[in-house]
């Protein structure tokens, strides 16, 4: 597990419970290996703005960030960040399981409106055989000073059809 993810855990009194699973890269994959719902694992899709600046969205696992809404929302065009970029800026995590909650980072974060609604959530916890699971109330309590907003976009149901 993050020891900053840990930390900034317990300095918000934050009870959270791991759940270890097989090796598996990415929230999608670890949601699967895990047994947990697809539908309670958030994800962190990390982004910076025109400026520079990063910017993690949290949103879904099975869905993916709609960079035009973001665009709205920020006033700024968001493009994915680099590898590099991400080694950078979690040092304690393993590429491709950074933990869903940008403040234990020091970066501004923005969370979609469908993980708000969720009653328990599981994400990350830095490594590829853990995820950490938070009440949906904890989590809310955390993302309060978070911008918020709808900026996923939900699978097509022809997905799997359509890559045939």
């Amino acid at each position: 597990m993050s020891t900053k993810l840990k930390d900034y855990l317990n300095q918000h009194h934050i009870a959270y419970s791991s759940v270890r699973h097989p090796y598996a890269q990415g929230s999608t994959q670890s949601a699967i290996a895990s047994r947990i719902p697809l539908a309670q694992m958030a994800k962190a899709v990390m982004l910076t703005c025109e400026d520079g600046k990063p910017i993690m969205a949290v949103v879904p696992a099975a869905d993916t960030v709609d960079l035009q809404c973001l665009n709205y929302l920020l006033h700024s065009q968001p493009q994915l960040a680099t590898e590099r970029q991400l080694s950078q800026w979690f040092d304690d995590c393993d590429v491709g399981a950074i933990p869903a909650l940008g403040e234990a980072y020091s970066l501004n974060t923005l969370v979609d409106d469908d993980i708000l609604a969720m009653a328990d959530i599981y994400m990350e916890s830095g490594d590829h055989q853990q995820l950490i699971h938070i009440t949906g109330d904890d989590f809310r309590l955390l993302a309060n000073r978070w911008q918020h907003g709808h900026f996923s976009i939900k699978p097509s149901p022809w997905s799997r059809v359509e890559r045939m």
